[in-house]
């Protein structure tokens, strides 16, 4: 009988003993091993003691949820990476909680599609990647829902029709690009969707017949251009075509969150 006890009591020690190490586990952070890779739950915190990011490592590797925060301790980043750790599907948010973007990281560049919102939750830009690269459509919205601009990439560079819409939904802009130039036809619109002007490119330069229509479709204007150059000059063209050369200057250019620069800032 007393050696049943004393069976008993030392299980109930090696079971306390375990338990108590179990709670130790849970309680180290920040380690590496002998090789300097990080291993386990790694926490870090800003200078006034709140903490900045926390999530699980495995030969370095992030591995699972990893949560990182704004200063005023709302949640900047839910990254839930996959088992070998080189994805990780992505949830940024402003510092008031509110979503910014949504998309998949691999290899810490972008893949796939990703979402971006404005403070009030509006979707304002949708965007695709092929390991890094711009590859697919991009479109961006008007502060009320309604699609402004589509433009289509390919490997980094525009290819394809890159269209503007006015807030109506009516055409504004549509040129035609290929290997990152403009080539083929180009067309704008007034808000109705009658032609306003219409020309073509050759290789990124003017080419062809250029004209400037009223919305009856009578021509005001017209000029030749031979691979760029005016054969006539004529203001009116020129201040509509520089309108336009305006415009696909600026196509794709509204600024994203700067994922980026949160990626090169992780701390790890």
């Amino acid at each position: 009988m007393r050696t049943v006890a004393f069976i008993l009591f030392f299980m109930l020690i090696a079971h306390g003993l375990v338990a108590q190490n179990d709670v130790t586990a849970d309680t180290v952070f920040n380690q590496v091993d002998n090789n300097n890779l990080k291993q386990g739950y790694w926490k870090k915190y800003y200078k006034d003691g709140k903490i900045a990011y926390q999530g699980y490592f495995r030969d370095d590797k992030p591995r699972g949820e990893f949560l990182r925060y704004h200063e005023n301790g709302k949640l900047r980043a839910r990254m839930i990476y996959s088992q070998c750790g080189d994805s990780a599907f992505t949830t940024l948010f402003y510092p008031l909680g509110k979503v910014i973007a949504k998309g998949l990281f691999y290899k810490n560049q972008k893949d796939g599609e990703w979402k971006y919102y404005t403070q009030a939750g509006m979707l304002v830009l949708v965007e695709n990647f092929k390991y890094g690269a711009k590859h697919g459509e991009f479109k961006t919205y008007y502060p009320t829902g309604e699609v402004f601009e589509l433009v289509n990439w390919k490997n980094d560079k525009k290819d394809g029709p890159t269209i503007q819409y006015y807030i109506n939904g009516m055409f504004k802009t549509s040129v035609l690009f290929k290997n990152g130039l403009e080539n083929g036809p180009v067309f704008t619109y007034y808000t109705t969707g009658d032609i306003r002007l219409e020309g073509a490119y050759l290789n990124g330069r003017k080419h062809g017949t250029w004209r400037v229509l009223e919305q009856n479709g009578k021509a005001i204007k017209v000029i030749n251009y031979n691979n760029g150059i005016a054969e006539n000059q004529d203001e009116l063209i020129e201040e509509e075509t520089r309108i336009l050369d305006e415009m696909i200057k600026n196509i794709g250019k509204i600024q994203e969150p700067t994922i980026e620069e949160f990626l090169r800032g992780r701390g790890f």
